[in-house]
């Protein structure tokens, strides 16, 4: 079995994490531990200052993004039994709706875990953007752990 955990910086990623390391995976099962950063929305192709400070921004969180698949991916080694498989991390620029699809596709997965995030009372929005869309276009069963956290 191979497993795509999408997590990012959030307490519903936590979550997800948590509910992960509590199963009993069949043997020799694969992780594949991927937080997605989004490009910063600016247009800066003429201000060559805001264009630096930009980048140097992005590498920062690049740097964030890399420490937090590292603490993943150590803490599902050490929690889960010694049968289990493989666990990597991939650290993505993009559409995480789109990069955490296509990802789920190139590593083969079975199964993406993703958190959801409330946005409000109204039906439409009880699960979060980025886990409607990887439920609605993902290939593979999609499981979306909702746990309540505190506000």
């Amino acid at each position: 079995m191979k497993v795509l955990i999408a997590v990012d910086d959030s307490p519903y990623s936590e979550a997800v994490v948590d509910s992960a390391v509590k199963r009993n995976w069949p043997k020799q099962t694969q992780f594949l531990i991927l937080t997605v950063l989004e490009p910063i929305p600016l247009d800066t192709t003429n201000q060559k200052e805001m264009q630096a400070l930009i980048e140097e921004g992005t590498e920062t969180r690049r740097k964030t993004a890399r420490a937090l698949v590292e603490t993943v991916s150590a803490k599902l080694k050490k929690q889960l039994s010694t049968s289990a498989g493989k666990v990597e991390f991939r650290v993505k620029e993009g559409s995480p709706q789109k990069e955490i699809v296509e990802s789920a596709i190139d590593f083969g997965a079975d199964r993406i875990l993703i958190g959801a995030q409330g946005h409000g009372t109204c039906a439409h929005n009880l699960l979060g953007e980025v886990s409607r869309v990887v439920a609605a276009t993902a290939h593979c069963s999609v499981e979306i752990i909702r746990e309540t956290v505190p506000k």
